[in-house]
């Protein structure tokens, strides 16, 4: 009942801050409709043998969250503070006596993160083509921390368990939801803040909640917790076609273009696209 509660409360002030950032500069075409699809959390992923690294990382990251240094990042990209405090571990954290993942790193003297460089204000590509955001400046801190370089691997997100698996990358960071599915295929420590998925629909077009996408076209990324969080709802039997992109941005230029009718994507990433498209 705690863990529920802190999880409603965080997900209203993600909410409050996203809706007060997006008033900066807000696109009067698009909306984001009340009814959201699903709440769930970030987390970072890691392979299940690789705890000691993983621990690691989430130890400089509890360190921030501590002193200070994950608030000032955070205000920086939602104006404020919105990463978790009471850490929940949700695995077991307990290291083998032969994981020397962490000691690997610390021996190369790199830390390869794994992301969809177009995924804002997580992790996507500036104006001039380098790649920012809300968790790569958490990442450059960790690995400031660890006393390691932060190296940015852009991935296929459909393909991110195989291009951690083997060892392509280090770890995913990039606004990853956790679910069942890749708490079993991953390590994944600990959520650090909250998230949801909802729907964001053209402002004349007739959607104004979840029961009106009936016979509506609906675009979303591949291999996104989008799909999942769709599925899930009983408006997915009534839906007419889901057409999957590669990225978010696509699916959003669709949206402006006709093809799709909806778009659904995480909240953070739908008000970030809104307002900057």
């Amino acid at each position: 009942m705690k863990k529920t509660l802190s999880l409603i409360l965080a997900i209203l002030m993600l909410v409050m801050c996203l809706s007060a950032c997006q008033t900066k500069k807000v696109s009067t075409s698009y909306v984001v409709l009340e009814e959201a699809l699903e709440a769930e959390e970030y987390g970072i992923g890691f392979r299940n043998e690789d705890i000691a690294l993983g621990m690691a990382v989430q130890t400089a990251l509890e360190e921030m969250i501590a002193d200070g240094a994950a608030a000032e990042i955070s205000k920086k990209w939602f104006g404020a503070d919105i990463l978790f405090k009471d850490i929940e571990y949700k695995e077991d954290t307990t290291i083998a006596e032969d994981d020397n993942s962490l000691q690997a790193i610390l021996d190369k003297g790199t830390f390869v993160l794994g992301l969809d460089d177009s995924f804002p204000p997580m992790g996507y590509r500036d104006d001039n083509n380098n790649i920012v955001g809300f968790d790569i400046d958490l990442a450059t801190e960790v690995c400031k921390r660890l006393g390691v370089e932060l190296v940015l691997q852009p991935i296929d997100w459909d393909s991110k368990e195989m291009e951690l698996s083997t060892g392509k990358i280090d770890c995913i960071w990039n606004g990853m939801t956790i679910t069942d599915e890749r708490v079993e295929t991953m390590f994944i420590p600990a959520a650090y803040i909250a998230n949801r998925q909802v729907i964001i629909v053209g402002n004349n077009s007739g959607i104004a909640k979840k029961a009106d996408l009936k016979g509506k076209i609906i675009g979303l990324q591949k291999g996104s917790s989008s799909l999942e969080a769709l599925e899930s709802d009983p408006i997915h039997a009534e839906v007419k076609e889901i057409v999957e992109f590669a990225d978010n941005i696509s699916a959003f230029q669709d949206l402006k273009a006709g093809r799709v009718e909806a778009f659904v994507v995480d909240e953070v990433a739908g008000r970030y696209i809104m307002e900057n498209n």
